[in-house]
């Protein structure tokens, strides 16, 4: 997990301590993190999270389960007021940033109340996108020996519940930019003469232009949405990335 690095470094040695120091690399423009859980976000990560662009405002934090009695049968240290408090603060310390989780259906003993309670608590966070997996027993954990293993077609079920919620709140999300421009990384030309990258807060963009933008930082004004991408129009400016 990233937010475990340093433990075995030292006392003064956190993920905060490496953040600070790639901060100062000269002419890094964007750093992103990811798979962080709850318990990872002490007040000073939030603060040097937040307080700098260098940072994109997008946070891939661990739920794994949106009802507090299955959270407790996984053996997680926080609850779902817990993970609110969290996305709450960081909302207000940097506006619009994209959150998005991990989402794990059926595990041993999860009614289909506790699923539903699940689904509803993630779509009140209103998330920017799920990642949604399905519970299997591995040998030599604990989960694998509890009773009540949830059937194969009912975690199919409720991944697809999962799935349906994560598009819906993926396309409210990426809806709230269009009409800004926001910058894009170029990564990719799909297709002749289409660019296609993402931006800060992980909005899959493309856009059509003439030349060779790999690896650059784009304007590029959100106009409507796709299944799986935002089509925009690039702005004048550009600048060399890497």
């Amino acid at each position: 997990c990233t937010g475990a690095y340093g433990q075995d470094l030292g006392d003064d040695i956190t993920l905060n301590h490496l953040l600070k120091k790639l901060k100062e690399v000269p002419g890094l423009l964007r750093i992103r993190i990811s798979s962080l859980d709850p318990n990872d976000f002490s007040p000073e990560l939030i603060d040097t999270l937040t307080s700098d662009p260098v940072f994109c405002p997008h946070l891939h934090i661990s739920l794994q389960s949106g009802n507090d009695k299955v959270l407790k049968e996984m053996g997680r240290r926080y609850t779902t007021a817990d993970f609110a408090r969290l996305l709450d603060s960081l909302r207000k310390r940097r506006p619009g940033i994209a959150i998005t989780t991990d989402i794990m259906v059926g595990f041993p003993g999860e009614t289909a109340e506790e699923h539903e309670a699940s689904l509803a608590f993630v779509e009140k966070m209103e998330l920017a996108g799920l990642h949604v997996f399905k519970y299997s027993p591995r040998r030599g954990t604990k989960a694998a020996g509890f009773p009540d293993q949830v059937p194969a077609a009912e975690k199919e079920r409720r991944s697809r519940a999962f799935l349906d919620l994560g598009a819906k709140l993926k396309k409210a999300y990426g809806n709230s930019f269009l009409g800004q421009a926001l910058d894009v990384l170029v990564e990719t030309d799909p297709e002749m003469g289409v660019w296609e990258g993402h931006t800060g807060n992980y909005l899959t963009v493309r856009f059509e232009a003439p030349g060779e933008f790999r690896g650059r930082l784009v304007p590029v004004v959100l106009e409507r949405q796709e299944s799986n991408f935002i089509w925009g129009r690039m702005l004048e400016q550009t600048e060399t990335l890497i």
